[in-house]
């Protein structure tokens, strides 16, 4: 018998579960978006909130929250309210007279103090104005990139997590110095020829997609943007990638929890995670692959983290085909854990870890612990 009071039961039309799969899938759905179209769907199937929130990797209580707000408004009601804040206390006048002084002194004769004290605020609102101005100016005209950008308030028929536009032709202008643009940085290029970017944001961004290892920003575990490394390692293109669950990459569900459980604790304590693990490709082959994270906060780490993927597979190849179990136990194995910090690690009793040890033993066919690793390792 359940305990509590009894749920309202969440109904689907056949509109609103097409709408929803669409939200769930478009690849440039925004990341909280999506999460909320899967809970939906997932209370509407029949599901506790707990097992829905698990799957989701969120609270039994944010579970709760929008499943009631669906229940009263509906598809319309997934999207943020628009918050209207506290009343500004800074006049407008001030305001603008405080963004013309950093506009008109040169770049290294800026006294926040002074010009604080001429405007009678405190030097933690020059700051905060200053950078207010900076997001709106690196937000204004097509040619600003748009990877890292959150509209939370955005409706669900309007949202852009990080569209990766098609490249374009290069364009090139007359006289010494020409210009072209890649994806969504501009370069500019003098009589000499080095290409120069125009301005650090967009250097940024260009490192961030030319960079060697794969990238990748999620939020609560759904992917916000990727680079080409990534694109290229997994077989995936970014549109196909930009707002799916990370779980795409795993060879399975089990494993993609299991991973994040643990990954959770690491980042609460170190703001870090690392390890060696299996993952999928597009096609369904297995890889080796060295993953590291840092979290953007400790209190929630999947709130907003940056992964790096590096392929090992050359020195690692998988040769045998495993199920999930025996691939997280490979897993910690190839790290030096005994039989008996896997299975905590894990959850299960020492015995079954060595059971599947002596089954991955046989499958490699290897008498000894220390053949085993080094086959895993590739270098049996």
């Amino acid at each position: 018998m359940s305990r509590g009071r009894p749920k309202t039961r969440l109904v689907l039309s056949d509109e609103e579960r097409e709408l929803l799969q669409a939200i769930e899938m478009r690849y440039n759905t925004q990341a909280a978006l999506a999460i909320r179209a899967r809970i939906v769907l997932g209370c509407a199937s029949g599901l506790d909130n707990k097992v829905v929130a698990e799957r989701n990797q969120v609270t039994p209580h944010t579970v709760a929250k929008w499943r009631a707000r669906f229940i009263q408004y509906r598809v319309e009601g997934l999207s943020d309210t628009k918050r209207t804040g506290a009343p500004r206390s800074i006049p407008d006048a001030i305001t603008t007279a405080i963004i013309a002084q950093k506009q008109a002194v040169p770049p290294n004769g800026v006294s926040i103090r002074r010009i604080a004290r001429e405007a009678n605020v405190s030097a933690s609102s020059v700051v905060r104005i200053w950078r207010t101005t900076d997001r709106q100016t690196s937000n204004d005209g097509d040619d600003q990139p748009t990877c890292f950008q959150d509209d939370a308030s955005s409706t669900p028929a309007s949202l852009g997590a990080c569209q990766q536009k098609d490249r374009p032709k290069l364009d090139v202008k007359e006289g010494k110095k020409k210009q072209c643009q890649i994806g969504d940085v501009q370069l500019d290029q003098g009589a000499s020829g080095v290409l120069k970017v125009s301005d650090p944001f967009a250097d940024m961004t260009f490192a961030f997609q030319m960079a060697p290892v794969g990238l990748l920003v999620t939020r609560q575990r759904v992917i916000v943007s990727c680079n080409q490394a990534l694109s290229e390692m997994f077989g995936y293109s970014s549109h196909e990638l930009t707002g799916k669950s990370v779980e795409y990459l795993y060879p399975s569900r089990d494993e993609f929890q299991n991973v994040g459980k643990r990954a959770m604790i690491t980042m609460q304590q170190q703001g870090l995670y690392s390890d060696d693990r299996i993952m999928r490709k597009i096609d369904g082959s297995f890889f080796w692959c060295h993953v590291s994270g840092r979290a953007f906060s400790r209190d929630e780490p999947f709130a907003a983290a940056i992964w790096c993927f590096e392929d090992i597979s050359k020195i690692r190849p998988v040769t045998t085909k495993l199920t999930a179990r025996e691939r997280e136990i490979a897993q910690f194995l190839v790290t030096g854990k005994s039989s008996k910090q896997i299975a905590r690690d894990l959850h299960i009793s020492h015995r079954t870890v060595e059971a599947h040890r002596v089954r991955l033993m046989r499958k490699y066919a290897v008498t000894t612990v220390g053949e085993l690793i080094a086959r895993l390792i590739g270098r049996g």
